[in-house]
């Protein structure tokens, strides 16, 4: 098993030009599904099981033992493992409000993790509500990760930190929003774009003219203004126009998108 990741030697990227050649590096060992891998959990498979999960104290040698879905046993959730472990160890101590937040904590980060790599893998994710929706970079017609690659070394010299989806909303709203990493726990930018720019008639310049416009909302905080917040301000839109192909993308953004949105809600 091995994951891919580009190395990017030649500097700054094309921005509709050839990316790096990716190099494919060994995945780290395979664990054992049985244990956690500070060893002190312990696992069950239960098939029966989809969105659920259950310990108790009476587990090997007084460790927490914990059921999961049976689907959970495959090495790509080792990591979703490791987090239920977590959420055993804090779930059988004494309930404190800090302790619950915890758990309730683990058990959001736990399930957004499970939906990704349920998806990841091409099936459907548990859809329970509430949770970060999975990240879906890959469209019917655009890469959107490689097209924010592109626009990130291109304008902003590769330093922006950010995610990209196709957005789950059925409208012609891109958005970014804060997030937090299921994992790590730490926040992050989410950019969602609208899923009216992943169509046959969209050119690549379209979706790389509203990816880019949600970077900029990224690295220019909104204003205030006589208690009024200002979104969209001077130094925004001196820096949206150095876009390429601004003139083009707005055009295509007012007169194809709103058909692309209204062709969706009647499919829908």
């Amino acid at each position: 098993m091995a994951f891919e990741y580009s190395d990017n030697q030649s500097g700054q990227l094309d921005l509709f030009g050839n990316f790096p050649a990716k190099k494919v590096v060994p995945a780290a060992e395979i664990v054992s599904p049985e244990l956690s891998q500070n060893g002190l959990v312990h696992f069950r498979y239960n098939p029966l099981m989809k969105k659920s999960i259950r310990c108790s104290g009476g587990g090997l040698f007084g460790h927490p033992e914990v059921i999961l879905p049976g689907y959970m046993k495959a090495p790509e959730f080792v990591d979703a493992r490791e987090l239920a472990a977590e959420w055993a160890e804090h779930a059988l101590r004494r309930k404190t409000q800090k302790n619950k937040a915890i758990i309730k904590d683990l058990v959001s980060r736990l399930w957004t993790l499970v939906d990704q790599i349920l998806v990841d893998k091409g099936e459907a994710p548990t859809e329970s509500r509430g949770r970060l929706p999975p990240i879906r970079p890959k469209g019917n017609c655009h890469n959107l990760d490689d097209i924010l690659a592109a626009v990130n070394e291109t304008y902003f010299d590769g330093a922006l930190t950010c995610r990209i989806t196709w957005s789950n909303r059925v409208g012609g709203l891109s958005f970014h929003s804060l997030r937090k990493d299921p994992k790590t726990g730490e926040e992050f930018h989410l950019i969602s774009i609208s899923r009216g720019y992943d169509m046959p008639n969209c050119p690549k310049y379209a979706v790389a003219g509203v990816v880019y416009h949600e970077c900029l909302h990224i690295v220019i905080p909104v204003e205030e203004r006589n208690g009024r917040r200002v979104v969209h301000g001077r130094q925004f839109r001196q820096r949206e126009r150095r876009y390429i192909f601004y003139d083009e993308w707005i055009k295509w953004h007012k007169e194809v998108l709103p058909k692309n949105i209204r062709a969706m809600r009647r499919k829908r």
